[in-house]
């Protein structure tokens, strides 16, 4: 794992196996809500990742 630049991480988030997170990401997890990121992948730039409930769950 490998995290540098300006990352924003923020509520229940796990990252693990070969994740990279560079530039100025942003992943954000709402309160009672988890993210979890494993790998390979790289996230970069300006992404900003979020976890969204599914249609018809609400």
């Amino acid at each position: 794992m490998l995290i540098q630049g300006r990352t924003v991480i923020t509520g229940d988030v796990i990252v693990e196996h070969q994740v990279s997170i560079n530039d100025e990401v942003q992943i954000a997890a709402q309160e009672g809500e988890a993210i979890h990121l494993r790998g390979p992948k790289t996230l970069d730039g300006q992404q900003h990742i979020t976890r969204t409930p599914l249609l018809g769950a609400l």
